[in-house]
C-alpha cells in the first residue's frame, strides 16, 4: 500500500482542500482522483502525488467524457 496525496485545484490556481489516501497502486490512485474530482463543488483538477513526485492530473473535464 502507497500513500498519495491528491489536491483539489480551483480554475483560479487555488488549492482550499487536499486528501491524503493510501492506495494499492497508480490505478487506484487514479479512481480515487476520479471520484474526488466529482464530489468537490470548484475542484477542476485534482492533482495526484506520491511524495514529492507530481505522478498525473484527472480534470472534471476528463471524468465528464469517460
Amino acid at each position: 500500500m502507497q500513500v498519495f496525496t491528491f489536491f483539489c485545484v480551483e480554475s483560479d490556481g487555488s488549492v482550499p482542500r487536499f486528501d491524503v489516501t493510501p492506495c494499492q497502486d497508480d490505478q487506484a490512485a487514479r479512481r480515487r482522483a476520479e471520484a474526488l474530482v466529482g464530489v468537490h463543488r470548484g475542484c477542476d483538477t485534482v492533482e495526484v502525488w506520491r511524495g514529492a513526485t507530481r505522478l498525473f492530473e484527472v480534470t472534471s473535464h476528463h471524468v465528464a467524457a469517460a
